[in-house]
Order: structure tokens, then sequence, then C-alpha cells
């Protein structure tokens, strides 16, 4: 039963299904593999902390990463094109278009899924957010943000999506569709390391910033610290 990757499974499944399971029922150490698959969902920021070999996918024989070049805009359009680069055969290939266009867009990737953020159609700052399955070549909207930002900040951490600044006239940080109230700056760079989100200069409007913050998901949503 180690060598089952459980928290890869759905909740419902593990409680409908592996949970009625006699070997699980009357072997502790499966009963503690459960319950350790259950932790990675109803706790998904201590995901760093409970990662290990059963949390991360299996990879395919012969998978290769794939660039994506999403939306972007010139002096006279707006787009919503998309191309994918496939390093084993070095070339660009289109694939589906987004709903909306889309430049200045915060792009992500969670599993095996891109996720288009927010951005500019060149009317005004989108809130709204796509993401894109390369298996059915197709993109589906998901649930918006609580603000309108361009030019913003995205980033993955435990498998929970962040977006953070951009051009919008506020100042704040969101985590799926849960507003966080924090100083950070719109414009700015957003980088992960050793577990934490730091938000990397950026321009307020008025000035370029050499500032730097840090955000720990394992203090609290409202912990941010600044950084010299």
């Amino acid at each position: 039963m180690k060598c089952v990757r459980l928290p890869l499974l759905t909740r419902d499944f593990l409680m409908s299904n592996v949970d009625t399971e006699l070997l699980v029922r009357h072997h502790s150490e499966c009963k503690d593999l459960l319950i350790e698959a259950l932790k990675y969902h109803l706790m998904p920021e201590q995901r760093g902390v409970l990662s290990n070999s059963r949390t991360r996918p299996r990879r395919c024989e012969g998978a290769s990463p794939v660039l994506f070049a999403v939306g972007g805009g010139s002096l006279f359009a707006i787009h919503g094109d998309c191309e994918a680069y496939d390093t084993r055969t070095d070339r660009w290939h289109m694939v589906a278009s987004m709903s909306t266009r889309r430049a200045r867009v915060g792009v992500a990737a969670i599993g095996n899924k891109l996720y288009a953020v927010g951005g500019y159609d060149g009317t005004s700052d989108l809130a709204t957010v796509e993401s894109y399955d390369p298996v059915t070549n197709a993109w589906q909207p998901e649930v918006s943000m609580g603000t309108r930002r361009s030019c913003l900040g995205v980033a993955v951490l435990h498998g929970l999506l962040y977006a953070a600044g951009g051009y919008d006239g506020t100042n704040k940080c969101e985590k799926y569709n849960k507003v966080i109230k924090t100083n950070m700056n719109p414009f700015l760079l957003f980088l992960l390391l050793d577990g934490s989100l730091y938000a990397v200069g950026g321009y307020d409007s008025s000035s370029h910033l050499a500032t730097v913050e840090k955000y720990d998901p394992q203090v609290g949503d409202t912990c941010l610290s600044d950084m010299l």
C-alpha cells in the first residue's frame, strides 16, 4: 500500500472506496496511509510539509516539458492565440485559442493544466480566469478573481494559485477566490523559494521599486514581512 499514491486520488473516492476496504480497516499501517492522504486534501496549506513520493504524480516514460506562449499584445491588436513549443520536435505549433483576448496576462500551471489569470483585453483589465487542458486541447472558464488586474504576479504554491499586485489601483493579493489584505505593490515579479512566495520589485505608479516582500503560508494569510 505504501507504493499506492493515495493522496492523488479524490477525497470522495478515499472516503467511499478506500476507507471501506477491510485491508485498510484492519491494518494500522494502511490506515495511517489513508490518514496521510486525507490530510493532504483537508490541509492544502500544509502540503509542503506533507509532500513525499506518494504526493508526486508519476512521469510517463519519454515525457518532455512543453513551453506555452499565451495571448499578448502588439501596437495594433490584443491576442487570444496560443502556441506550444515541443522540445522533442524543436517546433512551435498552434493550440486552442483562449475565449478572451489577453495581454499582460498572468500564467501558471497546476498539474497538467495551464491557467491564464486576468490581463487586459484592449478595453479594460480583467478579473476572469480560464484553464487549458492539453489532453482535450480546450480552454474552460474558472472562478474569477475578486479584483480586475493586469501585469500581475501569478504563482503556484502547495497546489494553490496565487495572484498578487498588478495594474488595478489596489494592493490586494488573492489565493483562489479569497481576498487577502496585504501591502503588496502592483507590477511585481512573483517567485517561489523554500516554500514561500517572494514579491520582487515592481512599479507603484510613480517609481520603480527595489523592495522585496515574503509571504509564508505556514504562518498565516495576513503575514507578510518586509525584506531588504
